[in-house]
């Protein structure tokens, strides 16, 4: 039996969104990879138009309450001397802790990676020695009226993603990460 070519596009489709539906699920599973917290709720979609001010519409996935922090002081205000238990939007857990010096130590899947964090262009940019090459990362943070915090990445293509949002903050190194020195995971 011949079976018409969109036929397969609409399963492999439908099974694709199945598996990105189970994502966030399957990775709360119990595994030794991070901290077992429970995420925010994201709420519906954003407000129209730009709200990042680098010209850009904030993606969907925006909590309707959550406003872009593009000043630097106040980007600083919020991130000196915090730790962020994090999540990605595939659900994989992450720890940073930001030092008010510029120094950042970033914990995911088991390894600790020493780095760095600096303000550009009113978003907020990581860096790792021995961690993607050390190519940079810059988010647009924005803030919710509870303290949450959620990191939009602008694309090559020039959109605007939400690509990760706290799950808790702390004041200080909470999580007790390694601070300076080199860590022995290989970088991804």
């Amino acid at each position: 039996m011949k079976t018409a070519p969109h036929r397969h596009f609409r399963l492999a489709l439908a099974l694709w969104l199945g598996a990105l539906g189970m994502a966030p699920s399957l990775s709360l599973a119990e595994t030794t990879e991070g901290p077992a917290i429970e995420g925010p709720e994201i709420e519906g979609p954003a407000t129209d138009g730009p709200r990042d001010g680098l010209g850009t519409d904030a993606p969907a996935e925006i909590a309707p309450d959550a406003v872009a922090v593009m000043d630097p002081g106040e980007i600083r205000k919020i991130l000196d001397d915090l730790t962020i238990y994090g999540r990605y939007v595939d659900g994989e857990n992450w720890i940073e802790y930001h030092l008010p010096d510029g120094r950042t130590a970033y914990w995911e899947k088991g390894c600790t990676y020493p780095g760095k964090w600096w303000l550009e262009q009113g978003q907020v940019c990581y860096a790792y020695p021995n961690y993607h090459n050390s190519a940079p990362n810059c988010f647009v943070l924005y803030r919710r009226p509870g303290g949450q915090i959620q990191f939009v990445a602008i694309a090559d293509a020039g959109f605007a993603y939400l690509a990760s949002f706290s799950l808790k903050t702390a004041t200080g190194n909470d999580a007790a990460l390694p601070v300076g020195s080199l860590s022995p995971c290989v970088g991804a």
